[in-house]
């Protein structure tokens, strides 16, 4: 369809339907766990949010009347800004640098007057922009050697992110690169060679992570009281997995007590989600609303308190609104045939898909413990925000599509690469 036509309008601005029943869950939510702490109508956390949702949807308005392809132009300097606060925060580590703080043994944040910037969020908007904007017409990427520009625009920023700490944020790159490569024509077997090259480190990413990162990974697992008696039993099995340098009392203390200690926030998450029922215990109800008995409950586990005030009904509700804002994204990047919407669509969809994934996987005790933010519901203006603009470019390429008079983008066959042109 072409802009302006009352389907294309509909098209993007759909993108919004799914999306305002999750604020409103998420900010409701906010508003029960923080009742006790509202000097006025509505909590501290509920006013935060609800003023984060509002910059949201002024930055989605910004962002269809700015055009997503005058953005495009900007990718790169947006990617190298946001490089740099990246690097301002590692180097922290080492040199005090001013509006820098670290919590929880982890430097995500710039503190700045009235708010909290965390570069990471605006590094996730910024790379799938530049990764977009370099593969829009280049041939290069077909070739195995060709991938090397790609990659390296996705492991710096890979690198610089994981020196925080912040292991869940890092493992969203790599789907995005892989969809956007494969959608962009690279050949698949370049691809499965690349990733069979990443399984191969596997052990070295091991040796390389922290203690307590290990214990979360393993909790996939220790889930099992099987598993642990086995693990109790034969000490000598537990103990290969630890870090060298972690004491071996220590290490197996964390196995005795495990759903104490390592494994307190999945037991309670998975405890609050099956106590939830059918219905649920109801909007402001249920224990572990009264009496905040899990962690994190406002932010990355907050899909637990859905499921406890709104049973299995209320998960699934929000699990379909997630699969209709990548199906709408899908939709938008497959009617496109701006080669830059496409990509950006396709990227966008694919962050907002595994970051979804990611967090609903760890909450329900399918995958580890990793800090990510759910979308559009958990506490946080920096995610929150970045989420709006993820929907405020896939609008922008709905509505803005060009007319193009050239070969219809990333078709290719053996004859077309021959003499070096795309098949129309």
């Amino acid at each position: 369809m072409w802009p302006g036509t009352a389907s294309s309008t509909w098209r993007g601005w759909g993108l919004l339907l799914p999306v305002i029943p999750l604020c409103t869950a998420g900010i409701l939510t906010l508003q029960a766990l923080g009742a006790s702490d509202a000097t006025g109508l509505l909590a501290p956390t509920a006013v935060k949010q609800l003023q984060f949702a509002a910059a949201g949807l002024v930055a989605v308005l910004a962002l269809t009347w700015v055009g997503y392809r005058r953005l495009g132009r900007l990718s790169f300097l947006l990617f190298a800004l946001s490089l740099v606060l990246l690097l301002w925060l590692v180097v922290d580590k080492w040199i005090d640098l001013p509006l820098v703080a670290e919590r929880r043994g982890s430097r995500r944040w710039i503190f700045l007057p009235g708010a909290q910037l965390q570069p990471s969020e605006l590094m996730k908007i910024a790379y799938v922009l530049a990764l977009a904007w370099y593969l829009r017409y280049r041939r290069n990427y077909r070739t195995f050697g060709g991938l090397f520009a790609p990659f390296a625009i996705t492991l710096v920023p890979m690198g610089l992110i994981l020196v925080q700490p912040d292991l869940g944020t890092v493992l969203l790159f790599l789907p995005v690169l892989f969809a956007m490569l494969f959608v962009a024509g690279a050949k698949l077997r370049h691809l499965l060679v690349i990733a069979l090259l990443g399984l191969m480190c596997l052990p070295v990413f091991w040796l390389k992570i922290r203690s307590y990162q290990r214990l979360r990974i393993t909790g996939v697992v220790l889930q099992s009281p099987e598993i642990r008696d086995y693990f109790a039993n034969h000490p000598e099995a537990w103990d290969k997995l630890r870090p060298q340098s972690e004491n071996p009392n220590e290490w197996r203390r964390e196995l005795a007590d495990w759903e104490a200690r390592a494994g307190y926030q999945l037991v309670h998450s998975k405890t609050a989600i099956g106590s939830g029922g059918i219905g649920g215990q109801g909007w402001s109800q249920g224990i572990f609303v009264e009496h905040n008995l899990l962690p994190e409950n406002d932010n990355d586990f907050i899909f637990a308190m859905i499921g406890h005030q709104w049973g299995l009904l209320g998960c699934l509700f929000c699990i379909l609104c997630y699969a209709l804002i990548v199906a709408f994204g899908c939709d938008v990047a497959t009617v496109t045939h701006d080669p830059f919407g496409r990509l950006l669509a396709v990227g966008l969809s694919t962050m907002l898909a595994v970051q979804t994934l990611t967090n609903l996987c760890m909450t329900v005790g399918l995958g580890p413990i990793t800090g990510v933010t759910l979308p559009f519901m958990s506490a946080g203006g920096s995610s929150l925000v970045s989420s709006f603009v993820s929907i405020g470019l896939l609008i922008s390429v709905a509505r803005d599509r060009p007319i193009l008079m050239k070969p219809h983008p990333f078709a290719f066959d053996e004859e077309a690469e021959k003499y070096g042109s795309a098949r129309v």
